[in-house]
């Protein structure tokens, strides 16, 4: 069995690699596996070849050339060197450069912006006098020096040795490789209110980076490998999902499956919440959340490794400008958070997976983005994943054990006369559960996302149904609401979730309200974070609803890059 799907993947691989290859010299596209916030893959275009002559505009602080005294021709350029000198203007009011003038065409490689060019020079008359005076950029020169009554600069100006004729490449622009990182420092602290629990403090701490190394052949195509790493602090969850509630699997009215006599809670694949059962709970975490290897074209994107599938990347959810959100949020200060809408379904581990490039929007105005992959399993574990394959302990709680994920995603996007922006996602997920038990089942996950933004606005909200890998009624199902509004360095975010959990008999409602202030790449922001939900205990002997609500009075700052 084995063996045939890792012959699957290989044959699946060669295929759509051979597609990409496929490409000729068109618009490179950044993948949207890089980060769900980057631009799409059709946003990007290669850069433009270098043009033969660069415009050269003098600094306000160069000497200016009066009017009365230019020649007929008007002739001018620039040339940089290290010592002034003076060239004899011809009688037609041109000049010839000296023998030993140093000039560059410069230089380009894939992924490098036009290298500036150094053959700039000037013919002018000064004050009558018919010289010319080579000289650096105002920028560039270490010291002013005053012009003399006949036009010519004394003292010695140095050019930066970029200036200085033809640089050496460096080994990286040798091979035509480029390297970018990105990502985000994400911290704050809140005031925490819960019922019946004195206010305290809560902190938290997101760290997520991600770096690639890329080429592009003449042809246009891109590859390379990426990494993304995670480390987070989070006091009340490992991961999203938890244990909640408590009813035990020794009793009827609490779900639970018996494995060699023993009673054992059960937990849902994409809720992840459970009755009863070991308490998986650490403040800090780390996880290698991507590793792959990728083939990026105008035909679209082919990636092979650890990063998340295409249900996940085509999710949308409520916007947000804070760290903390009431839905789909890497971070929560109370331990209540219960709402996300993002199929994620095999989470980042390995697969192969393709995205499509943009299609049909200049004919039919409607842009159109479509995606598959592929998971041999669902098994992963990071900061918010965590699925991992069940162990013999009676005391863990057992989960379906998902393979053979295959996840779709499309787009349909929109942009109106009058500058509003529409996006509508959907997504399904399918995975086959090899436990066995009759407890559960096959997973079977889908979304709907809906996204509008204007000038100043962004309003979005989205909805997700899963059966949890359950054979009974376990569904989990959320659906979130949200808008952030920015007219200046001030924003403002409102947003609303809401989420059921069958299975583990969980209801929850929150919310979250802030404002924020950019400076640059930083953002300050300050709001309040409210749950409410609704728990299963066993009372008497009877199972009830135990009410659980927080607040939380927040401020965090965050720095991307």
């Amino acid at each position: 069995m084995a063996a045939t799907k890792t012959l699957v993947l290989f044959a699946t691989g060669t295929l759509l690699a051979t597609i990409s290859l496929m490409a000729t010299a068109q618009a490179i596209s950044q993948s949207p596996f890089a980060n769900k916030n980057k631009k799409k893959a059709w946003e990007i275009a290669a850069p433009p070849p270098p043009e033969p002559h660069a415009p050269y505009v003098p600094a306000a602080q160069t000497p200016q050339i009066p009017p009365a005294a230019q020649n007929t021709n008007g002739a001018s350029a620039y040339h940089f060197t290290d010592q002034p000198t003076t060239v004899p203007v011809q009688p037609n009011g041109t000049y010839t450069p000296p023998a030993n003038t140093e000039t560059t065409n410069g230089q380009y490689y894939p992924g490098k912006q036009p290298a500036r060019q150094t053959d700039y020079q000037q013919t002018a008359p000064r004050n009558g006098t018919q010289n010319i005076t080579q000289y650096t950029q105002p920028s560039q020169r270490q010291n002013q020096a005053p012009q003399n009554t006949q036009g010519t600069y004394q003292g010695t100006y140095n050019a930066a040795p970029a200036l200085r004729g033809t640089s050496k490449p460096s080994w990286s622009e040798r091979f035509g490789i480029e390297t970018t990182f990105s990502g985000y420092i994400k911290a704050g602290v809140a005031a925490m209110d819960q019922v019946d629990k004195d206010v305290k403090l809560a902190g938290v701490a997101d760290i997520n980076l991600r770096g690639e190394v890329s080429a592009i052949t003449n042809g246009g195509l891109e590859y390379g490998a990426g990494l993304r790493a995670r480390a987070q602090f989070d006091k009340h969850r490992r991961g999203f999902g938890g244990r909640v509630g408590d009813c035990p699997a020794t009793d009827p009215q609490c779900a639970s499956v018996t494995i060699d006599a023993n009673a054992r809670g059960v937990k849902g694949h994409t809720g992840q919440f459970y009755n009863d059962g070991f308490r998986d709970v650490r403040e800090t975490e780390f996880g290698l959340e991507g590793a792959y290897l990728f083939l990026r074209s105008s035909y679209g994107d082919v990636l092979i490794g650890r990063d998340g599938g295409s249900a996940y990347l085509f999710s949308l959810g409520a916007p947000s400008l804070l760290a903390v959100k009431a839905s789909n949020s890497p971070v929560d200060y109370t331990g209540l958070d219960s709402v996300k809408t993002y199929n994620d379904a095999s989470g980042f581990s390995e697969k192969i997976a393709y995205t499509s490039p943009r299609m049909l929007g200049d004919n039919i105005g409607v842009g159109i983005q479509f995606g598959a992959s592929y998971a041999l399993n669902a098994r992963a574990c990071g900061v918010d994943y965590c699925v991992r394959k069940n162990t013999n302990n009676p005391i863990e709680a057992l989960a379906p054990e998902i393979e053979d994920v295959m996840e779709f995603g499309v787009s349909f996007d929109r942009t109106f006369e009058n500058g509003l922006k529409a996006e509508l996602t959907g997504t399904y997920a399918r995975g086959s559960e090899v436990n066995g038990n009759a407890i559960f089942d096959d997973l079977s996950a889908y979304s709907f996302g809906l996204e509008l933004s204007g000038k100043n606005f962004t309003f979005g909200t989205s909805y997700l149904n899963s059966n949890n890998g359950f054979a009974g009624d376990g569904d989990y199902t959320a659906y979130d609401a949200g808008i952030t509004w920015q007219p200046s360095n001030w924003g403002l975010t409102a947003s609303y979730g809401h989420a059921s959990d069958k299975l583990a008999r969980l209801k929850s409602d929150q919310a979250v309200f802030g404002v924020s202030y950019d400076f640059d790449k930083f953002r300050l922001g300050t709001g309040v974070q409210y749950i409410n939900r609704k728990v299963p205990v066993i009372n008497g002997g009877v199972r009830e609803e135990r009410k659980e609500d927080a607040a939380a009075l927040f401020i965090e700052g965050s720095v991307t890059f």
